[in-house]
């Protein structure tokens, strides 16, 4: 009997120890619990007093002096190129993972997302009356741009959890660099033709090309100059087929949009059809 008693246990023998090795890993470690009365807001610039640029590069981080792996602030990662954090799968190769190697490597991914859970943070943000809201992570820098406008500018940044809380003026003094003239029409039938701009020293602006000033109207009925030169701007409505309906068309000037300076002019005329060439208004930049 001891031959045969001996053959099983090498047939059990192997099973064992396939099953002791597919034994699922520890546990991994908690997450970090930071302490939010330690942690401090960076911004910059730093802003205050006057400046002549109306953009500003923002770059805001969130520190956590007792952070336990501080983050290196890198260029942003292709996706594939963290495909050693997948257990080596290449998504140009082929995956020889086994199930229970895939399933691994996905509860490990988890964990680690359950331990980095602490990083997410949400900024409230106050800038010049809008509010705002702010997706960051502990230890890494948001780059965003801020357009200021003409005058004084107010930036107010709160982190909820820790009550950390930055506050920043300053006044922006530039020249009138906007301006933008849209036609809308009022109704839903259309006579035809088009926007004309005449500027200031005769050039017109017309059909998507751009004048000698830099001005330029856009086939969608938009003119835009971002220096526009001071003096008396007209603004006429072109064509119009005989065989079609009148139409109200709505037009609105705006200089120095969204600023302390902003102006605006609106006019609005029955056109009809056959009409020709129609003035709708005139307005004035200023030196």
């Amino acid at each position: 009997m001891r031959p045969l008693v001996v053959s099983l246990l090498l047939l059990v023998t192997p099973g064992l120890v396939a099953q002791k090795a597919a034994r699922p890993k520890a546990p991994l470690a908690a997450s970090y619990a930071p302490d939010l009365k330690l942690w401090r807001l960076e911004v910059g610039p730093d802003l205050g007093g006057w400046s002549s640029d109306r953009t500003v590069n923002l770059r805001i981080k969130l520190v956590d002096p007792k952070d336990p792996a501080p983050p290196k602030d890198e260029p942003a990662r292709r996706y594939y190129d963290d495909y050693e954090d997948e257990g080596g799968y290449d998504p140009g190769g082929e995956d020889t993972r086994t199930a229970e190697q895939l399933r691994q490597a996905r509860l490990e991914r988890e964990a680690e997302t359950a331990r980095q859970a602490w990083r997410s943070r949400a900024l409230k943000v106050w800038f010049n009356g809008a509010a705002l809201s702010w997706s960051v992570r502990v230890g890494y820098t948001l780059n965003t741009e801020l357009t200021a406008q003409n005058g004084e500018n107010r930036l107010e940044i709160l982190e909820p959890d820790s009550g950390l809380r930055v506050v920043r003026s300053w006044w922006v003094s530039t020249a009138r660099t906007r301006l933008r003239v849209v036609s809308i029409q009022a109704n839903d039938e259309y006579t035809g033709g088009s926007l004309q701009v005449l500027e200031p020293d005769g050039a017109v602006a017309e059909g998507g090309r751009r004048t000698a000033s830099g001005g330029m109207l856009r086939w969608s009925g938009e003119y835009t100059h971002d220096t526009p030169p001071p003096g008396t701007y007209t603004l006429k409505w072109r064509g119009g087929w005989r065989g079609g309906k009148p139409a109200r068309i709505k037009v609105e000037a705006v200089l120095d949009g969204g600023t302390d300076q902003e102006r605006r002019w609106t006019w609005e005329r029955l056109i009809l059809p056959g009409a020709g060439t129609v003035t709708l208004g005139t307005f004035d930049v200023e030196p």
